[in-house]
């Protein structure tokens, strides 16, 4: 008897753009949103592909998204958006991009936290004091 596949809620990636952003497959994606991928898909845990390439530091992939249309606020149920992720696991790049694009530095995640108070509680310190100061 074959397991059922995993969800994004267990860690997987459940479409291919998804799987695309998560490992910043520059290529593959654009491949894939030429062929009619949808950019704001969600996954069951309420991502789009943005929050892969945000969280992973992936700041081309970020980059291709926007261009290609992604939302860069893209809220998911817990109100967690792209730059929450870029700011607590991806690095500076990432986050210029996302604030260069008008991704909102004031937002709340489900904490009550802004960007710049998640990257402070990961210990990204550079990411941080540019938030504070853009």
């Amino acid at each position: 008897m074959q397991s059922p596949p995993l969800t994004a809620k267990e860690g997987a990636a459940e479409t291919p753009l998804h799987s695309a952003a998560w490992s910043g497959d520059l290529e593959y994606a654009r491949s894939l949103v030429a062929n009619g991928a949808e950019v704001d898909s969600r996954d069951s845990a309420g991502e789009t592909p943005l929050y892969g390439a945000a969280a992973w530091g992936h700041a081309s992939m970020v980059r291709y998204l926007i261009e290609a249309g992604a939302s860069v606020d893209a809220p998911k149920a817990k109100a967690t958006s792209p730059l929450h992720w870029a700011a607590g696991w991806g690095n500076l790049e990432t986050v210029l991009v996302l604030v260069q694009a008008g991704a909102n530095k004031q937002a709340l995640n489900e904490f009550g936290l802004t960007p710049e108070q998640v990257a402070r509680k990961h210990n990204k310190h550079e990411i941080a004091a540019y938030l504070q100061d853009a």
